[in-house]
């Protein structure tokens, strides 16, 4: 039994590298807050930093992995409000700045990384294009959270754009040569938002502006455009606000896009043969059978249960004996969340950060949608 809607489903916005879960351990994992928009954020930030790194030292953190951090901090308030660094004996594995400060600093040292942070920061910037559009033209921006947002602009032409006050049959003919004109310069948007999709592959564009100017827009755009379109309703003829306004938007799509998981899971629950497994013995075992597209993960309700895992990334099981009889000599054991997410990497299984106690993933916090039984 195969999952027809298993490609639909929400990917990951960041892919972290497997070799961030490949690399030898120990893993030093740091979310250091960096605000941004303090004068005195230089200094702040390292503070911090220091105090963090006495802690991490004193827990056993390699002085290797703690080093390679240590030139991240400088300048880091300017790159973002969150400094994320996955560190291990060897150096720096992966490093990031989220645009979100977190609900507090994290510094962790483990057998494994800690990313589920990462991933619940990310799963919410999804890539998405704004257009702020008037009857002349267009200003647009591709916000692409691992990547550098694109902006492009559309001027069209004046003529014909204000009307005099002609009377009877010019007035008429005068209004249709701006209708045309208005049409004209839509197209032209049109064409750019068009190229700007297929570039960027956003999960949704965010218009707002002149409302006829919309509406000669909406009727440009081919459906492979058109059917990621959300209008934003107001006079939002400025990029900045039209910026400010999509952040409402990406929130009600994510939320949204958990809702829809939440309830293929409870769906495919109901059935023996359903494309769903709960708990952390059958969510590792089917990780490790590779047959989920989908692992949804509780955090707060994963927090203190361990699962154990062996040196390839699928290798993980629920027990020592469970991976034993699979052939792996020496298990070890780390968090649940961090091991469910190192062999989703294998994969290429997607994880999805639900939200605090989830009472369909109780007790352990943890659920897949599967590809296939």
């Amino acid at each position: 039994m195969t999952s027809p809607a298993a490609s639909n489903r929400p990917r990951p916005t960041f892919a972290v590298p497997s070799e961030v879960f490949t690399a030898p351990g120990p893993v030093v994992s740091v979310y250091l807050t960096t605000e941004a928009a303090l004068p005195q954020a230089t200094a702040r930030v390292e503070l911090r930093w220091k105090t963090m790194r006495t802690r991490l030292a004193d827990d056993g953190a390699p002085e290797t992995a703690l080093a390679a951090v240590d030139p991240l901090i400088e300048g880091s308030h300017a790159a973002g409000e969150t400094l994320v660094a996955l560190a291990g004996p060897g150096g720096l594995l992966y490093t990031a700045h989220l645009p979100e400060p977190p609900e507090g600093d994290i510094a962790s040292v483990a057998p494994l990384p800690h990313v589920v942070p990462l991933l619940a920061a990310t799963q919410a910037l999804l890539p998405h294009v704004v257009v702020a559009t008037d009857r002349l033209g267009a200003e647009l921006i591709a916000v692409l959270p691992d990547k550098q947002d694109l902006y492009s602009e559309v001027a069209g032409e004046e003529l014909h754009v204000t009307r005099s006050a002609p009377g009877d049959w010019s007035q008429r003919r005068f209004q249709q040569r701006a209708e045309n004109r208005w049409e004209a310069n839509a197209r032209e948007v049109a064409d750019a938002l068009t190229r700007l999709v297929d570039t960027t592959k956003p999960r949704l564009v965010i218009v707002s502006g002149d409302v006829r100017a919309v509406q000669f827009l909406r009727k440009q755009l081919p459906t492979r455009a058109a059917e990621l379109l959300t209008e934003v309703q107001g006079d939002y003829s400025s990029l900045d606000e039209a910026l400010r306004r999509s952040i409402e938007v990406v929130a009600t799509t994510v939320a949204h896009d958990t809702a829809e998981l939440l309830e293929d899971y409870r769906r495919e629950q109901q059935h023996p043969e359903g494309l769903a497994v709960g708990g952390s013995d059958a969510t590792l075992a089917a990780l490790h059978a590779a047959q989920v597209d989908t692992v949804l993960l509780d955090p707060i309700q994963a927090a203190g249960h361990t699962a154990w895992f062996g040196p390839h990334l699928a290798q993980v099981a629920g027990t020592a004996d469970a991976l034993r009889s699979a052939g792996v000599p020496d298990p070890q054991p780390a968090p649940l969340a961090d091991t469910a997410v190192r062999a989703a990497t294998a994969t290429a299984a997607a994880v999805r950060i639900m939200p605090a106690d989830t009472p369909e993933l109780a007790p352990s916090g943890i659920g897949a949608l599967l590809r296939y039984r």
